[in-house]
């Protein structure tokens, strides 16, 4: 079910996928050099051996093939839930005193067909979500069939395929002292070869983040605290209300306007946590909501990295809790109504299966992805510029335009936007507009060699206007950022 419900035609995207897959080939294969780099590098993300060998070997098997990669994806994603129904099989039974298959089916389920999983699953690049999600399941299930050896061993496989998997060390001491009602003190001693493992991760990724976002910013103390406050709401509201998801949720694009902006879901956050110490609910409540707090702490706003504002794949093992609470609720109602209990399960499925499909539909290639998430927030510059570059891949440059003007409006600094539409200009006979827009590029851009063509480009329009001496200044000096320009110089 879950490789029909997850499986759109594949394509490798240019997020990420065209910079981490198709653009280098030091991933592919097991040499020596090959090897070293895996365990090295923080290439245009976090340090993720595990999930580089992973690609290699689908590589070895399948060669470039994307169909076979996201297939790939899709199967640890279906394993992981069934390594969760088995968790669930051993954990509600101690929170509901009865033991029944529903309620675990009814979580893993919920977990496995939820929308809000299509990012993590569908994108190639996130092999690392499904990867670590599958060992830090097993560290889970195994911890809770006493096999501690055995669970550490699959926590160091969770951290090796991506850092934020760290969460499984609380999620442990919490299930541990707040469930199993054991000694504090002794889960602590238990535990400290997972925390030590989730430390060492913790120091490899310590920085090793990259953002292709030029709206990347420092954020102040409390803008931060907003924005992860904010964030948790957001992914409690997306989990039970799983409408309009998108690739990206852009930061407004000044501090008064991320303040604004984040006020209502900081203090929906805040009501929340403190109606979780109401004594009728408290008894789960507080594990569940703090379970989660902590588990998104590494990829909220406290650690911001980009001008994204939340993430679909941030949700991945974080909400774990929420579907937990799901299939509780559903085990309680079993034991008092069991026909509506799964009249429950099966709707639930059939509208989570069903909002999946949709949502994957987007993620089959890159004009798709992007048109919705500026359809979604067309005021955020990420979304215009990746879809102005989608379509002018795909030669529909003059789609492309208004894409262009808005990303050059909303991030000024876009030297890139601006060759692309002078280009466009330029072809279409619009040489001042064309020459406007390059001139905005060598201010922008005055001594840097990738820009240089540019500087080129500009120096033949200003001859053709017959300012021929500015045009061969222009020209002369691309070469000297440049030096393969030159044999395009006029004799």
């Amino acid at each position: 079910m879950l490789f029909y419900v997850f499986a759109p035609p594949a394509s490798f995207l240019q997020w990420d996928d065209s910079k981490n897959l198709l653009e280098h080939g030091k991933w592919r294969g097991f040499s020596r050099d090959n090897l070293l780099w895996m365990w090295s590098t923080r290439h245009y993300g976090p340090w993720q051996p595990l999930s580089w060998l992973s690609w290699a070997v689908d590589f070895k098997l399948w060669g470039l093939s994307a169909e076979a990669f996201r297939r790939t994806n899709i199967a640890f994603h279906a394993i992981t839930a069934g390594l969760f129904f088995l968790a669930c099989r051993r954990l509600l039974p101690r929170a509901s005193s009865a033991s029944l298959p529903l309620g675990a089916a009814g979580a893993a389920l919920f977990f496995a067909l939820h929308p809000l999983r299509v990012e993590s699953v569908v994108w190639i690049t996130e092999r690392r979500d499904v990867l670590s999600g599958f060992f830090a399941v097993s560290s889970l299930y195994l911890w809770l069939e006493d096999r501690r050896r055995l669970s550490a061993f699959a926590f160091v496989g969770a951290v090796l395929s991506k850092g934020t998997s760290i969460c499984v060390v609380p999620f442990i001491f919490i299930i541990d002292t707040v469930v199993l009602r054991r000694d504090a003190r002794k889960t602590v001693v238990s535990l400290l070869p997972h925390a030590v493992i989730g430390l060492f991760a913790a120091g490899k990724n310590l920085g090793g983040f990259q953002t292709g976002d030029l709206q990347g910013f420092d954020l102040g103390a409390v803008d931060r605290v907003l924005v992860s406050l904010s964030g948790s709401w957001f992914y409690l509201s997306k989990t039970f209300l799983p409408f309009n998801l998108s690739p990206y949720y852009a930061l407004p694009l000044d501090g008064d306007g991320i303040r604004l902006e984040s006020y209502p879901g900081a203090l929906l956050a805040l009501l929340v946590t403190v109606l979780c110490f109401h004594r009728k609910v408290r008894a789960w409540a507080v594990p569940v909501w703090f379970s989660y707090l902590i588990a998104l702490a590494p990829v909220s706003g406290l650690l911001q990295n980009g001008r994204q504002a939340a993430a679909d794949r941030y949700s991945y093992l974080a909400c774990l809790p929420f579907a937990v609470v799901f299939g509780l609720a559903l085990e309680r109602l079993y034991l008092r109504r069991p026909r509506r209990a799964v009249a429950v399960l099966t709707a639930t499925a059939i509208f989570l299966a069903t909002a999946t499909v949709y949502q994957a539909q987007y993620w089959r290639d890159d004009i798709s992805l992007w048109t919705r998430a500026v359809g979604i927030t067309p005021a955020a510059y990420l979304p215009n510029s990746n879809l102005s570059v989608a379509l002018l891949v795909a030669d529909r440059g003059e789609d492309a335009i208004p894409y262009l003007e808005a990303a050059i409006r909303l991030e000024p600094r876009d030297a890139e936007a601006r060759v692309n539409l002078a280009s466009i200009r330029a072809a279409k006979g619009d040489n001042e507009a064309a020459i406007r827009l390059f001139e905005e590029v060598v201010a922008l851009r005055a001594d840097d060699p990738s820009f240089a063509s540019a500087r080129y480009n500009l120096g033949i329009l200003l001859i053709r206007q017959g300012r021929k001496h500015d045009g061969l200044a222009h020209m002369r000096e691309a070469v000297r950022l440049d030096p393969s320009l030159a044999r395009r110089l006029p004799r």
